[in-house]
């Protein structure tokens, strides 16, 4: 393990451990949020080379104890995937006094700073692959547990979106595991998750991914609404013969049990009387590796 001699608001410490083993330079600081820090970084050697790093800091109170659970959870996740439409990893570290680990730069930023220039192109290709995303992390029993458009990452050259941020992830045993902890962020929390002592967390998935949806249809933050009751008030515009409706409806029913499986969305998308059959079927016609990993998930006849 590599001990840095000096150590400065987190900064200098990147300099001296993670960037001196990884052979990185720090370009900026993209995220304060402690115990969380995340920097953008370079390679030394070609400064071309651009990653990023996330550091969990750990400072012996309870707070630190969430850390390395949610640090745990990402590692335990990161290490065991390897999909187009889920956030990889390159490495990771423990240091003194954080863990690290290093991840790919997403420079065209998150699905939330990218809304207000959605459009119907945009978000369709972007509901499918995030349902490939999401339909191969259930198919290996991880709950995701925070989906949100500020945890999409969108990638610079494909344009193609990416599920990150596994801290709050959780591995589940069956598809049919009941989990007891809400987690989440406000207004992508499920309803269940308030009112059950028990639930099904990929349905709590569904439902976040409902959101998000909404968010691209309508090119909206949903933290810019007071509350759900807009969100659905929204929805009763489009006309309920729609695509868009009848995903929405489906996605964000309050009833779990009623709610789309990413299995059960996909089944609907292909129908051939909407526009994302085509979509779907040209994915499957392509024969390159990086797309014969997703139809594999598309297609996979497993209900969950």
């Amino acid at each position: 393990m590599y001990h840095s001699k000096k150590k400065k608001d987190g900064l200098l410490s990147y300099q001296d451990d993670a960037c001196h083993v990884y052979g990185f330079e720090v370009d900026k600081l993209l995220q304060d949020n402690h115990p969380i820090k995340v920097f953008q970084v370079r390679s030394k050697q070609d400064h071309n080379v651009k990653k990023v790093i996330k550091a969990y800091f750990k400072d012996n109170t309870d707070v630190d104890q969430i850390t390395t659970r949610q640090f745990m959870a990402e590692i335990s996740v990161l290490t065991k995937i390897h999909h187009p439409y889920v956030m990889g990893m390159d490495t990771m570290g423990i240091f003194p006094g954080y863990f690290a680990y290093v991840m790919p730069l997403y420079e065209t930023g998150t699905l939330t700073e990218a809304l207000p220039t959605m459009n119907q192109e945009k978000s369709d290709e972007y509901l499918v692959q995030l349902c490939a995303g999401l339909k191969f992390l259930h198919r290996h029993k991880i709950a995701h547990r925070d989906v949100k458009t500020d945890n999409v990452l969108i990638t610079a050259k494909e344009k193609r979106v990416v599920i990150a941020d596994f801290g709050l992830s959780e591995i589940l045993t069956t598809i049919d595991t009941p989990v007891s902890t809400i987690k989440g962020t406000h207004m992508y929390i499920s309803p269940e998750q308030f009112i059950q002592k028990e639930f099904n967390a990929f349905k709590c998935d569904m439902y976040a991914l409902g959101v998000v949806y909404w968010c691209m249809v309508f090119k909206v933050d949903v933290f810019d609404l007071k509350s759900t009751e807009q969100m659905k008030e929204s929805i009763n515009t489009l006309c309920d013969t729609s695509i868009d409706w009848l995903v929405l409806t489906n996605l964000l029913d309050p009833s779990p049990v009623d709610r789309l499986t990413c299995y059960n969305l996909l089944c609907v998308l292909e129908q051939p009387e909407y526009r994302f059959r085509d979509r779907i079927a040209s994915l499957r016609g392509n024969g390159k590796m990086f797309y014969q990993s997703v139809i594999n998930v598309l297609v996979c006849p497993v209900s969950v």
